[in-house]
């Protein structure tokens, strides 16, 4: 018994079908190299699956011709392979021609159902017996006239003489120009005779005013077109005159033979041909300012409609096009038809006349090679070399035949840039380095392609070209998805059988996809899919779990390219790791810094620099973590690298030499980051901007004898002294310094002593600080009572900028030129009680401060006068007196609260000095006093609109800006400085500055803070249940703008409470339907739905709502919130309330796949392609048509008929094009045949 239900066998290349008398025919290109089949897998749910040890064949006649048997290599494939030599081959008619499998322990074989195949492999016409004229010889044709006007057009015959091997249903292929004209297959009665009829008048009416090549060829039932080198017959000249307009001449194509309008493409070499326009002196046709735009276009042996259009400013005399080798090269065995339009603004073209050429010469005869790189056309250019492959070229020739490979692109110039390599052929596989060197230098240029030559002995054979482009592509599809990963990791243990590819963009039936993967260790494995009908979208894919496996530890970039019948567009790259997660990275911590401020006391990292620390969820030993701390360049910016470690966290330090090179006088801001190198892929965190404080209190400079004495005692000073600046943090070789006096001299003149002016510092002051001998002399010479300062500076960051360089503590001193003869005074409540150097509590003598004056002998001889002087580090200072003496001993001095709160958390010096009633007069030693600071509980807080400390705020309830104020604080005085911020938990916003170094007035001083405006719109962008802190500052001593120093107040805290937030429904919409726009027709929209429109609902807030657009060509919004596209991209749509100021919220819209619509008026086919290419445009397929019709229906504006689309029906057996079309105005679908006078209208879309 055998079993007739084995799917039949087919052939490659596809066997053709119809053939007369047989199931289908095989030709020449099937069996030349023998006769190929392919079986289907046999899977049966009775029979059993393929299995190893199946027995597969092809029997012809009842003869196995060929066999083979099924093993573990092959077992899993989808197809098996079957060859029939060529000499076992029959010719005609086969019977019994079947193919046929015996099961593994089956003895019932099975097979495809019997058929009768036609094998034929003579070409109608035979062979060219004179090749080498550009024709075939065998083949003859002539008509009846060659002139062709209005008195002969209905009576022009044509005769084409009976052809060797002549055999029904023989189809000939008669051309005027690039247009076909119909003719039946041969039937059997006219087999063996001359093919006589007479030319339609219709078709030749349709025909352009113009010179015409007139050619046939033949083609027979199986596809044989005859001769092998030269398929046409000799071509014949007809000049057209039958139009009454006469348009503009038509181009001349120089290189091509005038008589018999043929291009011999060998003749050009590897030059371009030359469409030269010529316009002469005083054609009135033209004017200055005109542009020629000239047309190419043809369609190629292999059924290639290719079109291009070139254009340049008119000039008077020839205007020359070129026409590139390679294009011309691919119409070689068709023709080439050029014209062109004198394009002026505000008028409509003028087309010339078309002229049409015949193209011969000898085609490529080699296959293109690839190249290994490649994706797509596009070459990346950073490749360290690029490798190109040649095909197994038959005949191989000899391996010591020459190879040259060549890579060749064109500038803009015209010129062109060729590399090539030339070795000994050898034997297959062969391949050709070139190096990045090499290639990447065609990167941007044009025509850029891949060839080879095989010299033998006795002839040159050359490649197709490979069309590439050195560059990378623009990216204009998202990337894909990985179904399993998760945050930019795969982990092989959470996938299945197999992984999940998905494909975001729209896809059309034929669409070619090729998806690239490239594994850090697996390399590039490419995958090509073409898409069947209909394609699913998303379109979900396979990931083989061995691109997981085999890429553990490592990464794996995901990438593919839609190849849209030519037109090809890439995708973004998807990047992953291959193993077990990171988790989240957060930002470093500066352990040594404060937070919300995140700020850097450099005081804190001396001498042991500064810790990063660093934490993520999953740190491993395999992992590199690298940590970055960014300031200036080079000596300020600091990495370290750590590995194999473990943990919860990691520490890094900062040397102090980079922080040191970091400090300036007005601070820094330094970034730290890190990140973790994990499988050869960096994750980046966070970044932390920490702000690096200026160096604060470096110990100034001091004179030996004198010390940190308010006073400086001239008699104290000692000849050899010297003035000392101690070692300072952060001191190095070679920073510069800046060292001087100021003060008065006895005469009143000003006193200046630049002791260093930016000179390095050396390496034992490096050590030991800086020894300097005092100006004794000159300082002895200064004037009493005058003020002394020593100030020293030093820069960091090896500048020789003076406005670079850090000011060390100011060392102040007033002259006295008579040393002390009465003890220094005493403040009461000190701690300790008396003695040189003491401290207060300044609240503790607030309202009570009190200055004690005693020394022996007072008022003896009479009343003394005593005068106290209060002097601030700064060398200012308050007189208090002159009080008279008291016969106690003891003068009491009251200090009040605005001298007081003047000096809090600073250090002064007391002294008096006292006019003696017996005469004579003298000064005291100093007291030096450090006052104290408050602490935050002292001080009162700063609240706003009076609302309590860890209320909530409204800010939807608010009128306007809200108030901020704060009651009198305790030692408060006239031009303190105040700084007052808030800040928020909320991420992304920008603190709100209240006050900024603000001198307190009068009012201020004596009430308190008032009235400061917190800004309402800084509080409504805050959402609902954020925390904000209003932080404040003083500085107690008046004048003194230093923050530092200031005097922090209790924070006071809010909770943001919305009880009428304006909410909208979404932040951000995708919106990817295709969607088409008619730019012409601006007020005629299409039918929007929820794949290219959404509507923004808006709630709470205070209505009504207001909506706007940020870009009005991607997006439009309506008053009632719908938002419909208008073109690709990003745009930001507002919502605001009424509110006054409103609320706002903003919605990100992001549009893809949205067409511009443009009409190209009628023509045939070819002629709306090339007006299509010319305008920027791409022609439509039908299922674009119905899309348009179902997105304007009865609205469409453009005109009531028929549009081309480029889907091709089917071909009929005259050899014409049918294709679908659609009356657009109506919804009506035709086919329509592609001729000479088919000329519906014709539509081009451009992605916008």
């Amino acid at each position: 018994m055998i079993l007739e239900n084995l799917e039949p066998p087919f052939t490659s290349p596809r066997q053709v079908v119809p053939v007369q008398n047989a199931a289908y025919g095989l030709g020449i290109r099937h069996i030349e190299d023998g006769l190929h089949y392919i079986f289907s897998r046999w899977d049966d749910p009775v029979l059993g699956e393929v299995s190893v040890a199946d027995v597969y064949s092809i029997r012809m006649d009842g003869i196995i011709l060929a066999e083979d048997t099924v093993d573990v290599t092959t077992v899993n494939n989808d197809q098996f392979y079957l060859t029939i030599p060529r000499q076992f081959l029959q010719l005609g008619f086969i019977p019994n021609v079947y193919g046929e499998v015996r099961k593994r322990g089956s003895s019932t074989p099975r097979t495809s159902v019997p058929q009768v195949v036609f094998i034929k492999d003579t070409r109608p016409g035979a062979e060219d017996e004179m090749p080498g004229d550009g024709w075939h010889s065998e083949l003859v044709l002539t008509l009846s006239h060659t002139a062709i006007d209005s008195t002969v057009v209905d009576n022009v015959t044509a005769t084409i003489k009976a052809w060797k091997n002549m055999r029904v249903n023989d189809s000939v292929r008669l051309f005027f120009g690039e247009h076909l004209y119909p003719l039946a297959p041969v039937t059997e009665s006219q087999v063996g005779s001359d093919v006589q009829f007479r030319i339609d008048p219709q078709f030749l009416n349709a025909l352009d005013n113009g010179q015409y090549v007139v050619q046939f060829y033949v083609l027979d039932e199986v596809q044989n077109i005859s001769g092998s080198l030269e398929h046409k017959s000799r071509p014949l000249l007809v000049q057209v005159d039958l139009e009454d307009i006469e348009p503009l001449a038509p181009p001349e194509i120089v290189e091509a033979d005038a008589a018999s309008l043929t291009l011999d493409a060998d003749a050009l070499g590897r030059s371009p041909a030359t469409a030269s326009v010529f316009v002469a002196r005083n054609d009135p046709n033209f004017q200055t300012g005109d542009v020629i735009r000239l047309t190419v276009r043809g369609t190629t042996p292999g059924g290639e409609f290719m079109t291009e259009s070139l254009q340049q400013d008119m000039i008077r005399g020839y205007n020359d096009f070129p026409i590139r080798n390679e294009r011309v090269r691919s119409l070689i065995q068709s023709s080439l038809t050029v014209y062109y339009e004198r394009v002026r603004a505000g008028v409509a073209p003028l087309r010339s006349k078309k002229l049409t050429v015949n193209v011969i010469g000898r085609r490529y005869e080699l296959p293109k090679p690839i190249v290994r790189e490649a994706f797509g056309p596009f070459i990346a250019p950073d490749h360290a070399r690029i490798t190109a492959q040649m095909p197994d070229y038959q005949p191989p020739g000899d391996p010591g035949d020459g190879l040259k490979v060549q890579i060749e692109g064109q500038r803009m110039d015209g010129t062109v840039e060729r590399v090539s390599s030339t070795r000994l052929a050898g034997t297959h596989v062969r391949t050709r380095d070139f190096a990045n060197a090499e290639y990447s230098k065609f990167e941007g240029l044009g025509n850029t392609n891949v060839h080879y030559e095989v010299s033998g002995a006795n002839d040159v054979r050359e490649s197709e070209r490979l069309y590439v482009q050195i560059g990378r592509a623009a990216l204009d599809l998202p990337a894909p998805i990985i179904h399993e990963a998760v945050n930019g990791n795969v982990d092989p243990a959470t996938v299945g059988s197999v992984g999940t590819l998905e494909l975001r963009t729209e896809f059309k039936q034929g669409d070619i996809i090729i998806v690239k993967y490239t594994g850090s260790s697996s390399g590039v494995v490419q995958f090509q899919y073409t898409l069947g009908a209909p394609p699913p979208n998303p379109l979900l894919l396979d990931i083989p779990l061995q691109l997981f496996l085999g890429n553990l530890d490592g990464t794996l970039t995901v990438s593919y390219l839609r190849d849209r019948f030519g037109a090809v567009q890439y995708s973004e790259d998807l990047l992953v790791t291959i193993g077990t997660a990171l988790g989240e990275l957060f930002a470093p911590q500066v352990l040594e810094a404060t937070t919300d401020p995140d700020e850097l006391d450099p005081a804190r990292c001396w001498p042991n620099g500064a810790t990063v620390r660093v934490r993520y969820d999953q740190i491993k030993r395999m992992d590199k973590v690298v940590m970055h701390c960014e300031g200036l360049p080079e000596e300020g910016t600091h990495s370290q690298s750590k590995d194999n470690q473990a943990g919860d966290f990691i520490d890094f330090t900062v040397p102090t030499q980079v922080i040191g090179f970091n400090l300036h006088p007005l601070g820094r801001t330094i970034k730290v980051f890190f990140e973790v190198v994990r499988n050869g892929f960096a994750t980046d965190s966070p970044v932390l901007e920490v702000r690096l404080l200026p160096p604060r209190h470096l110990a100034g400079p001091v004179i030996d004898s004198i010390g940190d004495s308010a006073v400086l005692e001239v008699p104290l000073l000692q000849d050899f002294d010297e003035t000392r600046v101690p070692a300072w943090p952060y001191a190095f070789l070679g920073q510069r310094m800046w060292f001087n006096y100021e003060g008065v001299r006895s005469n009143g003149a000003p006193y200046l002593n630049e002791v260093y002016r930016g000179r390095d510092v050396n390496a034992d002051e490096v050590l030991n600080g800086i020894a300097s001998d005092t100006p004794v002399l000159a300082l002895r010479n200064l004037q009493e009572g005058s003020d002394l300062t020593i100030s020293f500076w030093v820069t960091f960051n090896r500048t020789g900028k003076f406005e670079d360089a850090v000011l060390f503590d100011v060392r102040h001193h007033r002259i006295q030129r008579q040393q002390h003869i009465f003890p220094h005074p005493g403040i009461k409540d000190s701690i300790p009680a008396t003695g040189p150097v003491v401290s207060i509590d300044p609240l503790t003598v607030e309202n009570k401060c009190q200055v004690n004056v005693s020394y022996p002998g007072m008022n003896k001889g009479g009343t003394d006068s005593v005068i106290l002087r209060w002097i601030h580090a700064d060398g200012t200072q308050f007189y208090l007196g002159p009080q008279d003496g008291l016969d106690g001993g003891t003068v009491t001095f009251n200090i009040n609260n605005l001298i007081l709160g003047s000096s809090v958390n600073s250090i002064v010096s007391l002294q008096y000095s006292v006019v003696l009633a017996s005469g004579g007069e003298g000064s005291s030693e100093v007291q030096r006093v450090m006052v104290g600071s408050l602490a935050p509980d002292d001080l009162p807080r700063v609240l706003i609109n009076y609302i309590p400390h860890g209320a909530s705020i409204n800010p939807p309830a608010l009128t306007g800006d809200a108030l901020a104020g704060s009651p009198k604080w305790r030692l408060s005085v006239e031009n303190q400085h105040v700084w007052s911020t808030i800040t928020t938990d909320s991420p992304g916003v920008v603190p709100l500055v209240l006050l900024q170094n603000h001198p307190i007035n009068a009012i201020e001083q004596a009430n308190g803070l008032a009235n400061v405006p917190v800004s309402r719109d800084w509080l409504q962008s805050l959402p609902d249940g954020a925390r904000i802190t209003v932080s404040t500052k003083v500085n107690y001593q008046p004048g003194i703008k230093d923050e530092f120093a200031a005097v922090s107040f209790p924070d006071t805290e809010y909770t943001i409470s919305l009880t009428s937030p304006l909410v909208i429904d979404q932040t951000y919409v995708y919106l990817d339907a295709t969607t088409y726009i008619l730019p012409d027709y601006p007020t005629i929209l299409p039918n929007f739905d929820a794949g290219n429109s959404v509507r923004i609902n808006a709630s709470g807030g205070t209505p009504p709502y207001r909506y706007s657009s940020s870009n009005s060509a991607v997006a439009v919004v309506d008053s009632s919130g719908f938002v419909s596209l208008r073109g690709n991209g990003e745009c930001v749509i507002t919502v605001s309330d009424s509110a006054s100021p409103p609320q706002t919220r903003n919605c990100t819209v992001s549009g893809y796949e949205v067409w511009h619509v443009y009409g190209l008026g009628g023509g045939t086919l070819s002629d709306i392609r090339s007006s299509a290419v010319s305008r920027g445009l791409t022609s439509v397929y039908i299922d674009e048509l119905y899309a348009i019709r179902a997105a304007y229906g009865n609205r469409w504006p453009m005109g009531n008929a028929d549009y081309w689309s480029i889907s091709l029906s089917h071909k009929d057996i005259y050899g014409f094009s049918w294709y679908y079309g659609m009356n657009l105005a109506t919804g009506a679908q035709t086919v329509l045949q592609d001729n000479v006078f088919t000329k519906p209208l014709g539509i081009g879309v451009i992605r916008r």
